[in-house]
């Protein structure tokens, strides 16, 4: 499989590269903090009889943080879940290219529409300082989830921009790959 930074100018290549490896990063750091506070909240209950104080007020943003970072790193590698049974049907490189180009403008509208829309969110928020929705025990702003939809939208609209590009770079040749196929080679060269 082609990664899609490999398709791409060195410079923006290498940018891109940064950025998944960061959301990586971020990820496993949430990841795995998110199990060791349920083990905490088990020793604190069961063994200490004691609580863990709002301990679902500050996984709130983390969950958020890790499911939008998540997603997006899942456009990047162009791994969502699709119920395509059309693509079985296409047999031709041309009109599969077609179907792929379609899906790719339509996919990129839709999350610019909802870039707009959480845009809107967090424009909202900063409207309402200092008076903004907080967590009832911690205080922990619902503008730091709300930037976590942002941003993970923008990536997954800028990701998924990035497939188009590759895409209509390639163009709809059958001898070229394209991201999601593997590279074809042309017999006996």
């Amino acid at each position: 499989m082609i990664e899609l930074a490999d398709e791409l100018p060195p410079g923006l290549a290498r940018l891109v590269r940064k950025m998944v490896a960061v959301k990586l990063a971020i990820g496993a750091v949430a990841t795995i903090a998110l199990p060791i506070t349920f083990t905490l909240v088990v020793i604190f209950r069961y063994f200490l009889h004691a609580d863990l104080f709002a301990y679902e007020e500050w996984l709130l943003p983390i969950a958020f943080w890790l499911y939008f970072l998540g997603s997006s790193v899942g456009s990047y590698q162009d791994g969502q879940i699709r119920a395509d049974i059309l693509e079985t049907y296409l047999k031709t490189p041309k009109i599969k290219w077609w179907r792929r180009l379609v899906v790719g403008v339509l996919e990129t509208a839709i999350l610019i529409v909802l870039v707009f829309w959480a845009g809107l969110t967090i424009m909202n928020d900063l409207s309402t300082y200092p008076f903004w929705q907080t967590t009832i025990a911690l205080n922990i702003p619902y503008f730091i989830p709300h930037l976590a939809i942002f941003v993970g939208f923008a990536f997954m609209a800028f990701y998924s921009a990035l497939h188009l590009y590759v895409l209509l770079k390639a163009g709809p040749d059958p001898l070229r790959a394209v991201p999601d196929e593997p590279a074809r080679t042309v017999a006996g060269g």
